[in-house]
């Protein structure tokens, strides 16, 4: 989720103490550094934007991570704050971080939360990385001049009762995919908050022959195919490029994937690329590999593409 959101509810969840609102207080302070210390990963940047792209919700949005997180941030009270209570610094922390590793779940990019017995990133695919309407829910029981555990159990209670409302109108809408696609055999279907609208959900369906991706109305069933795949069995060229750094790290990436294969005479090299399907943003997918492979299908280049970006891979 965005910084905000997830100041927010480290500032909630340190209300449940019942201390009034003061950053000067530990455990205010404590539970906001823990609210945003899972995404301190971003330091793995120094290493390269693949550096980053591999850390990212990964270790740091595991249990171990949050452990290792709240451990520092009581060395930092230890060091700049040594009269604040390190027990309740690392439980507040801890409590901080949770929220963030939780909310981020609830988002469509997922965490590795099982890390490191799976470093695959799970998602409960209800809530956009940005959601405006649940950032005003989020503000309001702040304003409504309450105590401090009152207003935190408010807060919750508030998202709670949106995440609940948007895990009903996604069950509605699956069902809606569901019985407009059984003809068609469905073998997994994934419905996801669409990157246009909070009205909206994005959905990719995979039949025994087809993919088919595309967006449906949130309270208006609309149904709208942006493309349609045909499933195929994977060439050689295409399962050698899967097995790559970059065909590896696509495959914990998104449950949801497609390979084409591509020839360039002109350079007597194969292209391979992969989709993540669950993202389809202005004709395009969001996301995608190319893995170039050279003489005897040995892959000599590749780059990953996202957010209007190439970044170049090592092989």
């Amino acid at each position: 989720m965005d910084t905000l959101s997830h100041a927010l509810l480290g500032i909630a969840v340190a209300g449940l103490s019942d201390h009034p609102l003061s950053f000067n207080d530990p455990i205010y302070l404590a539970s906001l550094i823990g609210a945003q210390a899972p995404d301190f990963d971003i330091i793995a940047q120094i290493r390269g934007n693949f550096a980053y792209l591999r850390q990212h919700r990964a270790f740091s949005h595991s249990v171990p991570g949050l452990m290792m997180w709240s451990a520092l941030i009581s060395v930092g009270f230890f060091l700049f704050m040594p009269t604040a209570a390190l027990e309740q610094v690392f439980v507040w922390s801890f409590l901080g971080g949770l929220t963030h590793i939780i909310i981020d779940f609830f988002n469509a990019h997922g965490v590795a939360i099982f890390w490191p017995f799976n470093r695959g990133r799970k998602s409960f695919s209800l809530l956009n990385v940005f959601d405006p309407l649940l950032l005003v829910i989020m503000l309001v029981p702040f304003i409504q001049g309450l105590p401090a555990r009152e207003t935190s159990l408010l807060f919750f209670a508030s998202v709670g009762m949106y995440a609940f409302i948007r895990y009903a109108l996604k069950m509605r809408a699956t069902t809606y995919l569901r019985r407009c696609f059984s003809a068609a055999g469905i073998v997994r279907i994934l419905v996801l908050p669409s990157l246009k609208s909070v009205l909206l959900w994005d959905f990719v369906i995979e039949t025994h022959e087809y993919y088919f991706v595309g967006q449906l109305g949130a309270i208006q069933p609309i149904l709208k195919i942006h493309t349609e795949l045909t499933k195929k069995a994977l060439s050689s060229a295409e399962l050698g490029a899967q097995k790559t750094v970059l065909g590896e790290f696509f495959a914990s990436f998104t449950p949801f994937s497609y390979c084409t294969e591509h020839e360039d005479d002109v350079q007597n090299t194969k292209l391979v690329r992969i989709y993540d399907l669950r993202y389809f943003l202005n004709q395009s997918f969001l996301h995608s590999a190319t893995i170039v492979l050279g003489h005897d299908e040995q892959p000599c280049e590749s780059y990953i593409q996202t957010y209007g970006r190439k970044i170049k891979i090592p092989c």
